[in-house]
């Protein structure tokens, strides 16, 4: 598979996610394993509440995720601690979805095989109704990262990626570097998909396990998604988004 191929597959992936309605997660169910992907919206603390009181879950995997509702997402993270399951990041888990992400007792990549990463994206909050940074609500993502890295914690890293952004497409990604391709193995921030390569800062002796994001380094092996979740083609109002993800990959050094 070539460079250009896993880009393209991975711009895929990411435009998918963020190109999702904010309908809520969309869960799927196989055995001790719950599926969620999708944007995250209040109320969905409580159908994942509902869905463990069904049956244990003892791994979440959450697929292709732009985040949503930061206070939401929080409450799912809190309550998952307890809980001390699995998390797995399959395709894009970005923003309030990373939250989530962190709460797991072990936390892993997913692969499927066919080359596409999955990455972790950290940024600041941003009020959805106003487009505005909120002051406010970044100290409470600051110290729920800082909880669950633990030692691991690098305060200049995540410090820059929740309050050195230009705009909400500004993200620290973090990606896995078994499916990654060169240009995207190691960790970097942009301050907004528009930033050029020298706005950029490229975390070239740092990774995800080195960050405490991920619990280890070797990824899972999941053959395909639950056909619920397959992805659908995209609409048009995902372009400005697709057009964003791909500026921010290319300014890769």
């Amino acid at each position: 598979m070539t460079r250009l191929t896993c880009l393209r597959q991975f711009l895929l992936l990411l435009t998918l996610a963020l190109s999702g309605a904010a309908h809520g997660l969309s869960l799927h169910r196989d055995g001790g394993d719950l599926y969620a992907s999708g944007v995250i919206v209040q109320g969905d603390e409580l159908a994942l509440q509902a869905a463990h009181q069904s049956e244990p879950v003892r791994r979440l995997i959450l697929v292709n995720s732009p985040g949503g509702a930061l206070i939401t997402s929080l409450r799912i993270a809190r309550w998952l601690e307890a809980l001390r399951i699995t998390t797995v990041a399959w395709g894009p888990c970005m923003s309030a979805c990373s939250l989530i992400f962190m709460a797991g007792e072990q936390r892993q990549f997913a692969q499927d095989g066919a080359g596409r990463p999955s990455v972790i994206g950290i940024h600041g909050p941003y009020n959805s109704r106003t487009g505005q940074f909120s002051t406010a609500a970044a100290p409470l993502m600051l110290d729920y990262y800082r909880h669950r890295m633990g030692a691991r914690f690098d305060a200049e890293v995540i410090e820059r990626a929740i309050y050195k952004m230009k705009d909400p497409s500004g993200f620290l990604v973090v990606a896995d570097e078994a499916s990654a391709h060169a240009g995207q193995r190691h960790p970097r921030h942009c301050p907004s998909a528009q930033s050029s390569a020298d706005e950029c800062t490229v975390y070239r002796h740092k990774s995800a396990q080195s960050l405490g994001i991920v619990t280890s380094d070797e990824s899972v092996r999941l053959a395909s998604l639950p056909p619920a979740l397959e992805p659908s083609n995209p609409p048009a109002s995902a372009r400005a988004d697709a057009q964003a993800a791909a500026t921010l990959a290319q300014r890769q050094p």
